[in-house]
């Protein structure tokens, strides 16, 4: 008897859902190229392009400011540098939230900090974090900076040879212990200094290079599945053990560590009321129930991992593009013979701009449509998507869009030691630095100054 009832009832819930199926707004007139697999789509042709970046532009070249490619398992993945549709899905009042594989893996690697809550809890945690990175405070670490920065270039010349004639030098590794040293600011010892590697220098170079270098077809599908799940089932694959996961969740157990450690010693440190950096402010905000010891672990965290490897990926582009352009040099030792103060040197302040624009840390950021909605297009055209559209916002395509710069012809050179005393500039000094390179609205990098 019950038969009568299940089968009409199963055929209105599957004729209702064929209905929306086909009545929701789809992307697939978006011009695009071809997908070359239903189950890895361009994901891995993106990963296995010679230089990052290449077939994004020659796709932006084809097919406009806004084209569609193929995500794994047949999804439709919108890439875009319209800075229309860019100003619309960065809205501060209304921005689309970061994919759910991006707050994922951040979550995995760093906790709950800033990089990863929305909504109430970002607005909360970013309110406490704003002094220290006000210009002030960034003025009192110029010491701390310049340190720092003298220390790893007498590293270096200590790595050297006695005539240093035709030595090669790994900028991005010295580069990388020097951020990290500076994290010694939080009364941390990180002894990276010294030629040696430590566990956590270790385990950030092996993340962010030698396991993105060559994912498995399984490991490229379960990233954009990650999408598709709901937050009940996500939460379960934290237990899935595939390479990447349990490097990742090792890189945030040492860090987790490391972050436990300062704010022990934190505990029994008296220090000037003034003094506001990054730990005086969460220590202080905790005091008084502001944020919760998870949360202040998971701030120090962040900037632990995320923070030092983008500063770093940043001064090592400047330094190759400073030795790309040795006339360059030139003209910034010229406005240091006459100031030190960053605001009288304009050439110097350029320079670091547009190595931030043409080189940004997160080439692409992914956001997820919250709701059915409709894009405002340059040109007065408009594009529905539905709920759940998956955007790659490419920073690295707008950056060069906008000015009509590609930075393309750029000739190679390799960094020599002499350039480094751009590197005590360029952690001494603040800047800021406009377009898509720390994102938009208010889910965009809180200490763009820093960096």
């Amino acid at each position: 008897m019950a038969v009568f009832f299940i089968v009409p009832i199963a055929s209105l819930l599957v004729a209702s859902l064929l209905h929306w199926w086909f009545k929701r707004p789809s992307v697939k007139h978006v011009k695009g190229p071809p997908s070359p697999s239903f189950w890895l789509g361009h994901q891995r042709v993106l990963r296995d392009q010679d230089n990052a970046g290449d077939l994004e532009t020659k796709w932006r070249r084809e097919y406009g400011t806004l084209y569609r490619i193929g995500g794994c398992l047949g999804q439709d993945v919108l890439v875009v540098c319209d800075p229309t549709v860019l100003g619309h899905v960065f809205n501060p009042s209304r921005p689309y939230p970061k994919s759910k594989d991006s707050t994922f893996i951040l979550d995995l690697l760093a906790g709950k900090g800033l990089a990863v809550v929305a909504s109430e809890p970002h607005h909360r945690q970013r309110k406490i974090l704003n002094p220290a990175f006000s210009t002030a405070q960034l003025r009192n670490s110029q010491v701390i900076f310049q340190q720092c920065s003298d220390k790893l270039v007498n590293g270096i010349k200590g790595y050297l040879t006695p005539t240093g004639t035709g030595d090669t030098i790994d900028i991005r590794a010295w580069t990388s212990k020097a951020t990290l040293n500076i994290i010694a600011a939080f009364r941390y010892d990180f002894t990276s200094i010294d030629g040696s590697e430590t566990e956590l220098e270790q385990g950030i170079r092996h993340l962010f290079t030698a396991s993105q270098a060559n994912p498995s077809a399984s490991e490229l599908i379960l990233v954009d599945l990650m999408r598709m799940l709901p937050d009940s089932v996500l939460e379960l694959l934290r237990l899935v053990p595939t390479r990447e996961f349990r490097q990742i969740i090792s890189v945030g157990n040492v860090a987790k560590k490391i972050a436990r450690e300062i704010m022990a010693r934190h505990n029994g440190v008296q220090t000037p009321e003034d003094d506001g950096d990054i730990l005086n402010v969460l220590a202080t905000a905790r005091s008084t129930g502001k944020i919760q010891d998870d949360e202040v672990e998971a701030q120090l965290m962040t900037f632990i991992v995320a923070a030092s490897e983008t500063t770093s990926t940043s001064i090592s582009w400047l330094l190759y593009e400073l030795a790309v352009h040795p006339e360059h040099q030139s003209i910034i030792r010229a406005e240091l013979k006459q100031s030190n103060d960053y605001d009288s040197l304009p050439f110097l302040n350029a320079t670091i701009k547009e190595s931030l624009r043409i080189h940004p840390n997160a080439p692409s950021l992914i956001r997820t449509a919250p709701h059915d909605d409709v894009l405002p297009l340059s040109g007065g055209k408009t594009l529905a998507i539905p709920k759940g559209q998956t955007l790659v916002c490419s920073a690295f395509l707008y950056n060069r869009h906008v000015f009509r710069l590609s930075g393309e012809t750029m000739r190679k050179s390799g960094t020599q030691l002499g350039f480094l005393i751009i590197l005590c500039l360029y952690l001494w000094v603040c800047t800021r630095i406009c377009e898509m390179t720390f994102g938009a609205g208010p889910l965009a990098d809180p200490h763009p100054t820093l960096l």
